[in-house]
């Protein structure tokens, strides 16, 4: 009986060893993923919070542009003492709107110095649907700005045109480089490969005026073009811009032109033999197969397409410019309107965020189908 208790006593110590063992091992991989968890938030968070603070700052007037808020502040009542030119220049106000929307004469003259209680008085309007009227700019200036501008969304729209179209032609002029430099079997091949890459290395600001110069001379060749706010004047101004971003760069050029190279020649003898000429082979053979790179290449593209100022603004007319370029111009030489800057750069970043929760799970099918391709 001794033997038999002493060996039940071991069992029993050993099974306990064994559930303190595996109890440990639960607590570690419990408090690893713990651990993982609370990374993959903190981090968010932090990425998050840029965006967060430029939504808040969207809603705080100019007067509190150097204090640091985190929740949008309270609505202040617009005061009487308010002098009329002060408020045209903090709040960008469309004189021709307010005074349509008061009901004051399109043709009265109102003094920069007029209080808001002298203009309410001259012009028989109640204080307080004056107060009532400049009362929400203290809060929602730049949207209403924004908003209520007509070149707004024309520039939006110019904006989403441009990218859209140079996207499109900047993946198909790539996708034709690549397929025809794809192996680099001959020396000129290698040759125009390595020009390609070379232009990776020169400096915009190295070419900026002889490209100008030349975009210039070929724009004048266009008839209507010297003609002031024409309409062959601003679509050649667009298809400038256009052409700009889609010339030969030397991302796209490589993408390409290394995927292209891994596809097996087979593919392309095979369906001559079927009498597949080239253009048929690329509609229906390789374009299904460079969706990988078509993806990756666009997430690379697109924000740099969409954000971009410098070619806009050097090439497009005041009346013809794009999102960017005009919230740059609410910038004033002396005081800045903060909140329609804010919320010009917030608007312009949505557009990005949307597409890319539309298109995540395509973004991610094509950059697995590439880890496993590799």
């Amino acid at each position: 009986m001794s033997d038999e208790f002493r060996e039940m006593a071991m069992q029993n110590t050993t099974n306990v060893e064994q559930h303190r063992l595996t109890a440990r091992r639960l607590a570690k991989k419990r408090n690893k993923k713990i651990l993982i968890i609370t990374f993959f938030v903190v981090y968010t968070l932090f990425t998050l919070f840029p965006l967060y603070v430029l939504l808040v700052r969207s809603f705080v007037g100019t007067k509190h542009a150097t204090d640091l808020w985190l929740w949008p502040p309270p609505m202040e009542e617009a005061s009487l003492e308010y002098q009329w030119g002060n408020l045209s220049v903090f709040y960008n106000l469309d004189f021709d709107k307010v005074k349509n929307d008061l009901g004051i004469p399109q043709d009265a003259y109102i003094q920069a110095r007029w209080t808001l209680e002298r203009v309410a008085q001259e012009y028989g309007i109640s204080e307080q649907e004056v107060q009532d009227y400049f009362t929400p700019y203290s809060v929602y200036s730049g949207w209403i700005v924004l908003f209520t501008d007509h070149k707004f969304w024309p520039a939006l729209f110019r904006t989403i045109l441009i990218t859209t179209l140079s996207l499109a032609g900047l993946n198909l002029l790539s996708i034709l480089t690549g397929f025809g430099l794809a192996g680099l079997r001959r020396k000129d091949q290698i040759f125009v490969y390595n020009l390609y890459l070379l232009s990776a290395v020169i400096p915009v600001m190295m070419i900026l005026l002889p490209q100008y110069m030349t975009i210039q001379w070929l724009l004048k060749l266009i008839p209507g073009y010297d003609v002031s706010g024409s309409t062959a004047r601003y679509i050649s101004q667009l298809m400038a811009v256009i052409a700009l971003n889609i010339k030969g760069g030397a991302l796209g050029t490589m993408i390409f032109t290394v995927y292209i190279s891994s596809i097996p020649k087979d593919l392309e003898e095979a369906a001559e033999i079927d009498g597949a000429n080239t253009l048929q082979y690329l509609r229906y053979i390789l374009l299904p197969l460079l969706k990988v790179p078509i993806a990756s290449f666009t997430v690379i593209s697109l924000p740099a397409i969409w954000n971009q100022f410098l070619e806009p603004y050097i090439y497009l007319d005041a009346g013809n410019t794009t999102l960017l370029p005009l919230i740059q111009s609410y910038t004033g030489t002396y005081t800045t309107n903060y909140q329609v800057s804010y919320t010009g750069i917030l608007i312009s970043i949505i557009p990005l965020v949307l597409i890319y929760l539309l298109f995540r799970n395509w973004f991610i099918q094509g950059a697995m189908s590439g880890a496993v391709k590799g």
